[in-house]
C-alpha cells in the first residue's frame, strides 16, 4: 500500500510541474557537501530553472512572450541572471540577460523572428546564474513557423478611354491561416487618372475588391505599369503590377 501511495505522489508532482522542463539544479547547495542530501525534493540553497513544457511556435516576422521559471529550495533567495546560448540565426531575445529577482517566480522574455528565419524545431539553452554557487541549466524549446501570407492577383492588362470609367478587381490569396484586412495602395497611375475608392480595404472573407479607375479628358496617353500593393496589419506587403492602357476618346 505505501508503494502505491509513492506512485500516487510521484504523479501528483509530475503533474503540477507539467508546465515545467527537467533541468540541472544550480546554486551553492550544489558544491556545499556539509548540506545533507534529501530523499527527495532539492538540495537545500539551490534552484532549478523551468520551461513551458509544450514547445511554444513563432512565426517568422512575428514576436512572443514567454518566461522561464525558478524552483527555489529552502534558503535560496538569490538573484538570478538568465543568459541563452544556442539561440537560433535570426531570433532575438529581449531583455537579453533577463533577471529573476529573489522575490519572484520567473522572468518574463521576448522571442522575435526575423522574415527570414529558417522555419524548424531548436534547442536553446537557458544558463541561470545566481550571485554565487554553480550554474543551472534547462532547455527551453522553440519552433519557428512560416508567416501568414498572402499574394494579390489584378488583370494583366486594362485600358480605358479619356473622359471615361473602368472597373478593376483586385483579388487576395490568402494561406490557410491567414485573416487579416489588407489595405490597398496603387502607386504610378498616368496623370488624370483616378481610383475611387482611393484607399480600398479587402475585408476578412473577401476574396476581392473592386475599384473605379477614371480617365480625365486630357489624361495622358499610353500604356502604364501600375503598381498594387496589399499592406497587412503585421507582416511583410505584397505587390503585383498591371499594364493600363489609356486611349483617345
Amino acid at each position: 500500500m505505501k508503494s502505491t501511495c509513492n506512485i500516487w505522489t510521484a504523479a501528483l508532482l509530475v503533474a503540477a510541474a507539467g508546465c515545467s522542463r527537467q533541468g540541472t539544479p544550480g546554486g551553492p547547495g550544489m558544491s556545499d557537501t556539509t548540506k545533507p542530501k534529501p530523499s527527495y525534493g532539492q538540495v537545500e540553497d539551490t534552484f532549478n530553472l523551468s520551461a513551458p513544457m509544450l514547445t511554444p511556435t513563432l512565426q517568422q516576422g512575428a514576436k512572443m512572450d514567454s518566461t522561464v521559471g525558478i524552483v527555489r529550495a529552502k534558503n535560496f533567495s538569490e538573484d538570478v541572471t538568465l543568459n541563452f546560448a544556442d539561440v537560433p540565426k535570426g531570433i532575438i531575445i529581449e531583455p537579453a540577460s533577463p533577471i529573476i529577482k529573489h522575490g519572484s517566480s520567473d522572468a518574463k522574455v521576448t522571442f522575435k523572428a526575423g522574415d527570414d528565419t529558417v522555419v524548424g524545431d531548436y534547442s536553446m539553452k537557458v544558463i541561470g546564474k545566481p550571485a554565487k554557487g554553480t550554474d543551472a541549466q534547462i532547455i527551453f524549446k522553440l519552433s519557428v513557423a512560416a508567416k501568414d501570407t498572402f499574394k494579390l492577383s489584378a488583370p494583366r492588362t486594362s485600358s480605358i478611354k479619356q473622359g471615361a470609367q473602368q472597373s478593376v478587381a483586385i483579388g487576395i490569396k490568402r494561406d490557410k491561416t491567414f485573416d487579416q484586412e489588407i489595405a490597398v495602395t496603387f502607386v504610378d497611375l498616368p496623370t488624370g487618372v483616378t481610383i475611387e475608392p482611393s484607399a480600398p480595404v479587402i475585408k476578412v472573407g473577401e476574396a476581392e475588391t473592386n475599384v473605379t479607375m477614371s480617365a480625365a479628358n486630357d489624361a495622358a496617353l499610353g500604356d502604364f505599369a501600375i503598381k498594387v500593393t496589399g499592406h497587412p496589419a503585421k507582416g511583410a506587403d505584397a505587390s503585383k503590377e498591371f499594364t493600363l492602357t489609356v486611349a483617345g476618346k
